[in-house]
């Protein structure tokens, strides 16, 4: 004859072990996730400019259009 507690703990067992390796596997895609993100901020560090040339007022070294107050008649008109 069977044994119903033998049966419900191996039941029981196999659910335990099914959710150990659906967590296991959603920790690994949250890791893999992490990851992916930590390369996309490093990628978006290193292609930024060091030096951006913007004059603060007008001067005879400033560049036109490099001044805040210039104005690009293709973009703002």
């Amino acid at each position: 004859m069977n044994d119903p507690l033998k049966s419900m703990i191996e039941m029981q067992q196999s659910m335990l072990e099914g959710w150990m390796n659906t967590s296991n596997q959603m920790m690994k895609y949250w890791q893999h996730m992490l990851e992916l993100q930590e390369h996309l901020i490093n990628h978006a560090t290193t292609i930024t400019r060091s030096h951006i040339e913007i004059d603060d007022g007008p001067s005879f070294t400033g560049k036109y259009g490099k001044r805040r107050f210039d104005i690009d008649p293709e973009h703002d008109v």
